[in-house]
């Protein structure tokens, strides 16, 4: 539908496009959180939260396992990897103070925390991109009016405000945010009371083990005369420096007779264990990582070599890989430019080949390739090779090993006859036990005729 149609005229449609899209939603804190109280205050960003921390730095050190590349393509439709572009280097080296497994931590920090990533370019006399910088995304924000969604970045590192031009800031956005289209909205906005929970619940028993021995006692006497204020106030201080921190399970001795009670309830009768699995449950998968691969708790306890290898392929594949593709589009449209005038004829991305937890399973393999050569539809030679092993040269290893007692049935159902191996020929179709060359296809074929 034209914009005409919409709102009378192409130019009043855009400004008025505008101004309703970057409106803030009034119901959108009534929406997502259904309560008044500011999570986001006591919380922060999450990353005060080990169970924030631990799925997210998992990404981190997994995500530059795989290098960035580029491959060329063309009209036909083939492509070549390229290896050796400036741009590539640039992302290995962005700088003389860190590398580019640095580089992309802190981006993916900053990506998932906030939403938005940045990175500066520093050109040099030739106007290519000669050095990047990450920017933190706090210090730095996208900037339009109602006909242009990014006119410029505004770059407050200290107490000044520096505009860079929208042609040396790369963006990484998470999504889009509906209350600012020109930014990224982070995915843990929409977990902050439970990283809340979980925080409290952490504070609850640092504060039960800091500042008490055990849990709460009541120490009354046992006898029909009151003690005097001063005797109250001596106990208790007694209790607080004789019971707490190092001195701990220390035996107790009152001079009267006394009735000392546990009161209140310790952490097994609150169940803070099961408390705090809700939380690591929902920002993990908020985040995509599961509990086990990222060391947690609500994973761990349901841990087995073979699901904990199956967990580690499937948070790859499933949010590794996605995010590696969306970043790489952001370079090859925002960076790839700087050098190539024609980024569709490019392909950005990140070479996968070298990913240990993508590659196969060695055992797995022997067993198929071993399933496929006995049942005679691999070469002895693919399979060998398929292991790594080499393949004689005298073309021995070039035959199918098939059963010489099978019978073929034709598929239109025509007569068919059925054999048994020659005198001296192992039933498997192997050859005789004596080391004689094993039959080929030929061979076999003159024997079924």
């Amino acid at each position: 539908m034209k914009l005409r149609a919409l709102f009378g005229s192409p130019v009043r449609g855009v400004k008025s496009l505008a101004r309703m899209v970057f409106r803030r939603n009034p119901i959108r804190n009534f929406l997502v959180s259904r309560s008044k109280y500011d999570y986001m205050k006591d919380v922060g960003d999450g990353t005060g939260s080990s169970t924030v921390m631990a799925p997210l730095l998992w990404i981190a050190r997994t995500f530059p396992e795989a290098p960035p590349m580029l491959w060329r393509q063309f009209e036909d439709g083939h492509e070549e990897m390229e290896r050796a572009h400036p741009m590539l280097r640039l992302l290995q080296r962005p700088n003389q103070h860190f590398s580019g497994s640095i580089l992309w931590m802190a981006t993916l920090m900053d990506w998932y925390v906030d939403g938005n990533a940045y990175w500066l370019k520093l050109r040099n006399g030739a106007g290519r991109p000669a050095e990047l910088w990450w920017v933190p995304s706090w210090v730095i924000e996208p900037k339009g009016d109602e006909t242009t969604l990014v006119t410029h970045y505004e770059y407050k590192p200290e107490f000044e405000t520096v505009n860079v031009a929208v042609d040396d800031v790369v963006h990484f956005r998470f999504g889009m945010d509906g209350d600012d289209p020109r930014k990224g909205r982070s995915p843990l906005k929409s977990v902050l009371r439970e990283v809340f929970t979980d925080d409290e619940a952490a504070s609850f028993t640092a504060n039960l083990l800091h500042h008490m021995g055990v849990p709460g006692l009541m120490v009354s006497p046992d006898s029909d005369s009151p003690p005097s204020e001063e005797d109250v106030l001596a106990t208790k201080e007694y209790l607080k420096s004789a019971f707490i921190g190092d001195k701990r399970g220390e035996p107790l001795v009152m001079r009267g007779k006394t009735k000392v009670e546990q009161f209140g309830f310790s952490p097994e009768q609150l169940l803070l264990k099961e408390l705090r699995r809700i939380p690591e449950e929902r920002v993990s998968a908020v985040l995509g990582v599961p509990a086990i691969v990222a060391g947690l708790g609500a994973g761990l306890d349901r841990s087995t070599f073979t699901n904990y290898r199956e967990a580690r392929e499937a948070a790859y594949e499933q949010t590794i890989i996605p995010t590696q593709r969306i970043l790489a589009e952001d370079i090859r449209f925002q960076l790839l430019t700087d050098w190539e005038s024609d980024p569709w004829a490019w392909r950005a991305g990140f070479d996968l080949s070298s990913v240990r937890v993508l590659q196969e399973d060695m055992d797995l393999l022997a067993t198929r390739l071993n399933v496929g050569v006995q049942g005679g539809w691999v070469k002895r030679a693919e399979a060998r090779l398929a292991m790594g092993h080499a393949v004689a040269t005298d073309g021995s290893d070039d035959v199918y090993l098939i059963p010489l007692n099978v019978a073929e049935v034709p598929a239109d159902g025509s007569p068919h006859r059925t054999f048994t191996p020659p005198p001296g020929t192992d039933r498997r179709g192997a050859g005789p036990p004596n080391g004689a060359a094993e039959l080929t296809s030929e061979e076999l074929r003159e024997v079924v005729a």
